[in-house]
């Protein structure tokens, strides 16, 4: 298994660039923005901010986007988006600010470079994480967010990474997998022991056609591995797995061919996100307009 998520990665078209002292692997994609959104939007027009964080918690200036609903009556259900390897906020921009229009406010702390040097590299991504969910519950990221209403999520690596904060973070109420992957090898983190943790509500998104997370295997592997977890899943038909995301510079050298659009696919990927956290965190958010 782990030999076969090296080679689609490298299949993928995976680059080696020079990043710091070390190598680094996963190169970051150029922005692809919609002209119209995927997604039915919401009432509430949508803020977009970083926060600086002068002390990251790998001790490390860090940074965190925020997308945040104008004029949504607080305190806000919230979801605490994990970035995979060297993906970037944008990837998902149209996911984070449709969930914002219907009055939910997204948080998404910025990853670090993935170096293979870096032994610790998976462990420092949940814990940016964990830290930006105690920045979000203490005000400190100019929202307002309701502690007991907040949800996780994440796309391919970070998906699974998504598990792990959940895993660790009581405060996580339920979790939504974007075709989640594994990794050649984790680096900080043990699978094995933090997935039987799991114990709040998942969602698994899947893609019929996903050559990186066939629904059948990894995401399966997870799925038995949760055992007290309340699992829903999936698949949308003529899915793929680079589709998940909006950049579509790999598309070329990585995925098969599909009826479905890219724009296709996120909307349905958004729509279910959406109607899960509705449902998960005590109602649809536009509720409290």
């Amino acid at each position: 298994m782990p030999h076969r998520y090296l080679l689609t990665a490298l299949v993928a078209g995976l680059a080696l660039t020079v990043a710091g002292c070390g190598i680094s692997i996963f190169p970051v994609w150029p922005p692809l923005f919609f002209d119209e959104p995927p997604a039915e939007v919401g009432p509430f027009a949508v803020r977009e901010y970083r926060v600086d964080v002068p002390e990251g918690a790998d001790g490390q200036p860090a940074g965190i986007t925020v997308f945040a609903p104008t004029g949504a009556t607080d305190p806000l259900p919230a979801l605490v988006w994990v970035l995979g390897s060297n993906v970037q906020a944008y990837y998902h921009q149209s996911l984070h600010e449709t969930l914002a229009s219907w009055g939910y406010a997204v948080i998404v702390s910025d990853g670090r470079p993935l170096v293979l040097d870096d032994f610790q590299y998976h462990r420092r991504t949940v814990d940016l994480a964990k830290q930006a969910v105690d920045l979000a519950v203490a005000g400190e990221l100019d929202v307002t967010i309701d502690a007991a209403r907040i949800a996780a999520g994440g796309y391919s690596i970070g998906g699974t990474m998504a598990t792990f904060l959940a895993a660790e973070d009581s405060r996580i109420q339920s979790v939504v997998l974007w075709a989640p992957t594994s990794a050649p090898f984790w680096l900080g983190v043990d699978p094995v022991v933090l997935f039987p943790q799991v114990n709040q509500p998942v969602l698994f998104l899947l893609a019929e056609l996903d050559n990186v997370a066939p629904p059948e295997e990894f995401p399966q592997e997870m799925q038995d591995q949760m055992p007290q977890a309340d699992i829903s899943a999936f698949i949308i038909p003529q899915g793929l797995h680079l589709f998940f995301q909006q950049p579509d510079a790999a598309d070329s050298v990585a995925d098969p061919a599909t009826t479905l659009t890219r724009f296709e696919q996120q909307g349905i990927a958004i729509e279910r996100t959406r109607a899960y956290l509705d449902e998960q965190l005590a109602g649809d958010a536009a509720d409290a307009e």
